[in-house]
């Protein structure tokens, strides 16, 4: 085709208004870079302006309902546990049976595997066991951020790293080739694991190393994790029913070494209740005394409960669509923000956000 432009250029160079094709191909270019420019500013984009739109309006929601949001993520039910670290004020401790036989086992010094399906609260009680463990003294506490991509020497390097934070430290001078205090050979990263794991049990403390998603682990991994357990590291390993089997498949002797507790309970429909009012109280700086859910009726969260089964990561993502949903309301309408309820009827409205 560029070829052809090219030729008829040639034989005929000038347009009908003078300019010849060349000018005419280069205004065209500069056309194109002009609606690109367009398309990219918030100013004439549309969809950025909508977004920016959207925005200012769920703020202002926000606003009205005593919270002071910075941006949306400072908004209700937004909130990620395996991204942003679940706060504590909005964990709801449904699950007391788990929470006690979990409890003991660490008090007992076990290795711990707890498995659930996606969605049921793992993230969020790790978050929970990797804060408060961390303050209690006699524990160090790490976590293993990306088993997908975690090689041996790094899960050594992430023990080691622990123990060094709690003032522990390996005597250099045994190992040929030490960086930043890790020893750069694995085998020597692993004798190295040896050596500080037995100077944190010999002042009686318990480092614990938290892992999620067994589902993922390679069979290259689940061999020093073994190791790290039989050198004294306590593991506490969290996963899907389907992790659980993944890993007595691969490595029966670290399977058999785990105490497993199997399925966190869904949300009740007043542990939603209960969940919307700590995420209400915690948006507005407010502590959680056991208040009553605003805004939201006792219609709408049974059916948040109906549509979701209670996972808690579905009831967010509910809770979150239906706030949303709100706020449309609450601006369309101009009522006054006591007036605004979260009904189950509004799941099935239709509307935009129009001035």
């Amino acid at each position: 085709m560029a070829d052809d432009i090219s030729g008829w250029d040639e034989i005929n160079p000038e347009a009908e208004d003078g300019q010849t094709v060349k000018e005419m191909m280069d205004r065209l270019e500069d056309l194109r870079a002009e609606e690109d420019d367009r398309s990219t500013t918030a100013e004439n984009g549309v969809l950025l302006d909508q977004l920016e739109s959207v925005e200012g309006r769920l703020l202002a929601f926000g606003n009205e309902l005593g919270g002071d949001p910075d941006d949306v993520t400072d908004l209700p039910f937004t909130e990620e546990a395996g991204i942003d670290h679940m706060p504590e004020p909005l964990y709801v401790r449904h699950d007391t049976e788990m929470l006690n036989q979990v409890t003991s086992w660490i008090l007992q010094d076990q290795h711990i595997g707890l498995v659930s399906p996606y969605g049921t609260g793992k993230s969020a009680f790790r978050e929970i066991v990797l804060r408060d463990l961390s303050k209690h003294d006699e524990f160090v506490v790490t976590h293993l951020d990306n088993p997908r991509e975690t090689t041996p020497r790094s899960l050594y390097q992430t023990i080691l790293e622990a123990a060094y934070a709690a003032g522990y430290s390996v005597n250099p001078g045994r190992y040929s080739q030490v960086r930043n205090g890790i020893p750069w050979v694995t085998e020597e990263a692993k004798q190295a694991v040896h050596e500080l794991v037995g100077q944190v049990r010999e002042d009686d403390k318990t480092l614990l190393l938290i892992v999620d998603e067994i589902e993922v682990l390679t069979a290259d991994l689940l061999s020093p994790l073994q190791v790290a357990g039989d050198a004294g590291v306590r593991l506490f390993l969290t996963g899907t029913p389907e992790g659980k089997h993944h890993v007595a498949e691969i490595r029966e002797t670290l399977d058999s070494r785990l105490r497993y507790y199997e399925h966190i309970d869904p949300f009740a429909p007043e542990d939603i209740a209960e969940y919307i009012a700590r995420s209400l109280a915690y948006f507005r700086d407010d502590p959680y005394n056991d208040q009553a859910p605003d805004l939201f009726t006792r219609e709408a969260i049974a059916d948040i409960h109906e549509q979701t089964g209670g996972n808690p990561r579905a009831v967010r993502i509910e809770c979150r669509e239906l706030f949303t949903r709100a706020g449309f309301v609450w601006h369309r309408t101009g009522q006054d923000i006591d007036r605004i309820q979260v009904t189950p009827e509004l799941r099935h409205r239709r509307f935009g956000m129009d001035h």
